[in-house]
């Protein structure tokens, strides 16, 4: 694959002068460096400038680079590193199996926590997770190469007529039912008005338990990610429902304070995969606060772990589509930590 058109871009945005710099050979150890799930996520704490997970891994990721080019400094040259780490995550993005491609832009926007995060140093790499979320949100039916319903049909090709002359049909089945069955539990689950996981009505709730709850409960009937290209929508319209008006905004600490603690309890009381905590920012608000001692204990830690002030405020269906992508960053984590 060739070098990013914009690769030259990000060292500007970051500040570095790319003017000397052997981008062909930076961009070679883009390429070389493979990467799991951890290493993904610990991409992401480098890109956010995040505590890192696991701290030798710095050197492990410039010795990549070091290979590729001796003069490469192994020291003194963070900046630059943040720059290759979202390099990474792009390349990850362009390049690799749709899981993991989807795990990556999935850590890039939720790190960048809907621009409630101070501005990354290099905004384009985050806005290229936005854009790839959204064609796949709309081409969830297209057949991924080598994948199982590839396989049945081959095989049913292979089996001669009149099997052959089935193979596209099944495939386009296997394809497009699970995505009309989860569309349909979704659009019943928000004509009810009410949430599944309480059995009470939105409009009941406060308004930062909506964007909570709303947003895992969408994650728990979405079957294919990264979910319906109209999952913000469903969400807005969930928040609304029953009010006549809501606020242009509502903080971190509002969010979980307004949360039933009870729920907050039954549904997050294990930490994060470890690495996630600064990404997924949103999530460990509410994991922190679950053993928390009372409404503002949990904060600190939550400064610490994201950048973030707990008063950072964004608006009701950004946070309520922020916990649904983080919801979504864990599963897709754990599946791939599974295989």
């Amino acid at each position: 694959m060739s070098m990013n058109s914009h690769f030259g871009d990000w060292y500007r945005s970051a500040g570095v002068p790319p003017e000397g710099i052997p981008l062909a050979d930076r961009w070679k150890g883009v390429e070389s460096f493979d990467v799991d799930a951890t290493e993904i996520s610990l991409l992401a704490q480098v890109f956010f400038q995040l505590n890192l997970s696991d701290t030798s891994f710095p050197q492990r990721f410039r010795k990549a680079f070091n290979d590729a080019d001796p003069n490469f400094p192994m020291s003194g040259n963070d900046r630059e590193l943040v720059v290759l780490a979202g390099a990474g995550l792009v390349d990850v993005i362009e390049r690799d199996s749709r899981d993991i491609a989807d795990l990556a832009a999935l850590c890039l926007l939720c790190g960048a926590a809907q621009n409630v995060r101070t501005a990354s140093v290099v905004p384009q790499i985050p806005e290229i997770a936005t854009r790839y979320l959204s064609q796949r949100s709309v081409q969830r039916a297209k057949p991924e190469k080598d994948g199982k319903e590839e396989a049945l049909s081959k095989a049913l090709a292979a089996a001669g007529e009149p099997y052959s002359k089935l193979a596209p049909e099944f495939q386009k089945l296997q394809l497009e039912f699970p995505i009309v069955s989860e569309e349909s539990n979704m659009l019943w689950w928000m004509i009810s008005k009410t949430s599944r996981d309480v059995g009470q009505r939105w409009s009941e709730m406060p308004l930062g338990m909506v964007c909570t709850l709303t947003g895992k409960e969408l994650a728990d009937l979405t079957q294919i990610i990264p979910g319906p290209i109209a999952a913000r929508a469903f969400l807005d319209r969930a928040i609304r429902s029953g009010r006549d008006k809501v606020a242009d905004s509502i903080s971190v600490a509002d969010v979980v304070n307004d949360t039933d603690k009870t729920w907050r309890g039954s549904n997050f009381s294990k930490p994060l995969p470890v690495g996630l905590e600064g990404i997924l920012p949103l999530t460990h608000a509410v994991v922190l606060s679950v053993q928390a001692s009372d409404e503002k204990a949990w904060r600190p830690m939550f400064k610490a772990a994201t950048g973030i002030a707990a008063t950072a405020k964004s608006n009701p269906d950004a946070v309520a589509y922020q916990f649904y992508l983080e919801q979504l960053a864990v599963r897709s984590f754990t599946e791939m930590k599974e295989l």
